[in-house]
C-alpha cells in the first residue's frame, strides 16, 4: 500500500515537472522578439523614393519604387503603390528610401503642363462655345474670329482725307473709289503716308469678316461656370420657353452660365487672343480631331465670298414707277 503511494507521489512530481518546462517553453516563445528565430514580424507594402527627389519634382514611375517593411514602421498617410502617387508635385525634399506620404504630396500646377517657351491663358466661353461641355483636357482647337471691320482699320497705308472744317474728319456720301489698277496697284490707289488716317468707311457698322485666326492650341484645363440655382419662365412665351437664371432673392444677379479654358500659347498667339477679347467681335471654338496639327489654310468669309464663291443669292432690285404721285 505504501508503496502503491509513493508510485503516484512520484508520476505525480513528475507530471508537474514536465508542466513547468512546457510552461517555461511557452513564455519564452511568446517572448521572442519578431525575427529572432520564432514568429514572422508582419510585413506591408509601401512606396519610397528611387533617388533623391528635389521639392517641386512632378513624380514619374522612375522615381519610385515599391518595397516591404515591418507593419509598425509604415508612417501614416503612406502610399501603398505608384499609382497614387505618379502625377502628384513634391511638397519637399525627399531622400532616397523614404517612405512617401500623403503630406509629402500637392497637385502640380500648371507650370508643370507648359512645354518650353509656351504660356498659359484663360479664355472665357459659353456652354455653345465648349461644345456643351465635351471639351477636355489636351483638346487642340482652333478659334475663328468674327468682326464688322472698317476700312480705317483696314487700309491704314493708303489714306484718303475728306476735310470737314467743323468738324475735322468726315464721310462724303458722294464720294465714289475707283477699281484697282493694273500690274499689283493700291486696292485704293490715293497717295499717302504710312500710318496716315484713312477715312472712307464702307458702311456705318462695318463689313462682317470671319477667319479662323488661331490654330492648333492645346486645352490645359476646362472650368465649369456656376449653374444657376433658381430659374423661372416667362408664362406668356408658352410651353418651349427655356428658364431664366435668376438669384436668389437678396443675392446679387447670377453670371451667364459660362467655362474657362485654360489653353497653351506662344506669346504671339497669347497676344492676339488679348486682342480678341478686348475687342469688339464674338469668337468661336472649333475642335480639332486626335492626331491634327496640320495647319489649315482659309480664305476667311465676307459677303462678298458668299456671294461669289458659295452661291448666296443676292436680292432682285424692285424699279419703281416714274413720275409724280
Amino acid at each position: 500500500m505504501r508503496k502503491s503511494g509513493r508510485l503516484f507521489i512520484l508520476l505525480g512530481v513528475a507530471l508537474a515537472l514536465v508542466a513547468a518546462v512546457l510552461a517555461i517553453v511557452a513564455w519564452r516563445g511568446g517572448s521572442t522578439s519578431p525575427g529572432e528565430g520564432g514568429q514572422q514580424a508582419a510585413k506591408a507594402t509601401v512606396v519610397v523614393a528611387a533617388r533623391d527627389i528635389p521639392a517641386n519634382t512632378v513624380l514619374s514611375a522612375d522615381d519610385v519604387e515599391v518595397t516591404e517593411v515591418d507593419r509598425s514602421t509604415v508612417g501614416p498617410g503612406s502610399a501603398t503603390s505608384p499609382g497614387q502617387v505618379v502625377g502628384m508635385a513634391t511638397s519637399g525634399d525627399l531622400v532616397k528610401g523614404q517612405q512617401i506620404l500623403a503630406a509629402n504630396l500637392v497637385a502640380p500646377g500648371l507650370t508643370f503642363d507648359l512645354a518650353a517657351g509656351h504660356r498659359a491663358i484663360a479664355l472665357p466661353v459659353d456652354r455653345v462655345n465648349a461644345l456643351g461641355g465635351m471639351i477636355r483636357p489636351d483638346d487642340r482647337i482652333d478659334i475663328i474670329y468674327s468682326v464688322r471691320m472698317k476700312l480705317t482699320r483696314v487700309v491704314p497705308s493708303e489714306p484718303l482725307e475728306v476735310r470737314d472744317t467743323t468738324a475735322g474728319y468726315a464721310q462724303d456720301g458722294g464720294l465714289t473709289l475707283p477699281p484697282p489698277g493694273p500690274g499689283g496697284a493700291p486696292t485704293y490707289p490715293y497717295p499717302g503716308e504710312p500710318g496716315s488716317r484713312f477715312v472712307v468707311e464702307d458702311t456705318t457698322d462695318g463689313n462682317p469678316v470671319t477667319k479662323i485666326v488661331v490654330q492648333n492650341v492645346r486645352v490645359l484645363r476646362v472650368i465649369a461656370g456656376e449653374t444657376a440655382v433658381n430659374s423661372t419662365a416667362d408664362p406668356n412665351a408658352g410651353g418651349n420657353a427655356e428658364p431664366t437664371p435668376t438669384a436668389p432673392e437678396g443675392a446679387p444677379a447670377l453670371l451667364p452660365n459660362a467655362d474657362l479654358l485654360v489653353l497653351e500659347v506662344d506669346p504671339q498667339q497669347a497676344e492676339v487672343i488679348k486682342f480678341l477679347m478686348d475687342n469688339d467681335g464674338s469668337y468661336q471654338i472649333a475642335l480639332r480631331p486626335q492626331g491634327d496639327d496640320g495647319a489649315a489654310s482659309t480664305t476667311g468669309v465676307t459677303y462678298d465670298q458668299l456671294v461669289s464663291q458659295y452661291g448666296l443669292p443676292v436680292p432682285k432690285t424692285v424699279r419703281l414707277p416714274g413720275g409724280g404721285q
